[in-house]
């Protein structure tokens, strides 16, 4: 059933593209409210501090689309990073390329919920959209979030953010994945300490970002600024250190 579902959902896109073109109604956008999901999937990753200023990073787009977040990331001024868009709509990473494509921005025909991802590394990977499909007869894709996420987590250096639709909310759209922000939460602390549930970006949306535990040393966030500022505690016990 859920490789129905994917196959249904892929020529959907395709016939959307032969309608619209690049545009977000291809994607079943009614308007473009992409600059803002990329803020709220990016800002608590720790390039986004300082984007002019940050090092090398890579990044994973896993149901890329068009890979407009290369323009968002233009747009900041973050020029050194590469870029690996994932999606199985040829027909929208090839314009994707046509207009970001160069030497460290890359798309892939590949299913990161049902293939094998294991060659891949990067630093961050982010999923828009993704999994407000709903991809079996059900309005609830559980296991197909905890199996990517998990898939994303365990290659990335730093962290993963990815949005959804919260069941918290007062409507519901017929054929659209709804998840409880709790249930989520809880599935991210099974994989790190370092997890950011966020509800700002629309009533009816979160945005999860799940940090590795110790991969923002750089700014001192997460865990290494509390650690330094209270050495002594930790060196005489009071805080003990709990590994995942």
């Amino acid at each position: 059933m859920r490789e129905e579902k994917f196959n249904e959902q892929t020529e959907r896109y395709r016939r959307n593209f032969e309608k619209y073109g690049y545009s977000e109604q291809s994607m079943f956008m009614p308007s473009d409210r992409r600059t803002l999901r990329y803020y709220e999937l990016l800002k608590n990753f720790d390039f986004f501090a300082d984007p002019k200023g940050a090092g090398h990073f890579s990044l994973c787009d896993a149901g890329c689309g068009f890979g407009d977040i290369n323009g968002y990331l233009q747009r900041l001024g973050v020029e050194d990073y590469s870029y690996t868009g994932l999606d199985v709509v040829d027909e929208f990473m090839k314009e994707g390329e046509s207009r970001y494509g160069s030497d460290r921005i890359r798309y892939l025909h590949r299913n990161f919920i049902t293939d094998d991802i294991s060659d891949l590394e990067f630093d961050y990977a982010v999923s828009s959209q993704t999994f407000t499909i709903a991809y079996s007869d059900e309005d609830s894709n559980y296991d197909v979030v905890y199996a990517s996420v998990r898939k994303l987590f365990e290659q990335c250096k730093k962290g993963v953010s990815f949005n959804f639709f919260t069941d918290q909310g007062q409507f519901k759209r017929v054929g659209t994945a709804y998840h409880n922000p709790a249930k989520l939460a809880e599935f991210a602390y099974s994989l790190s300490n370092a997890v950011i549930l966020d509800n700002g970006c629309f009533p009816y949306e979160c945005t999860l970002t799940i940090l590795k535990d110790r991969a923002c040393t750089a700014n001192g966030m997460v865990f290494d600024r509390f650690m330094e500022a209270h050495r002594k505690q930790f060196e005489d016990g009071t805080f003990v250190v709990l590994e995942k």
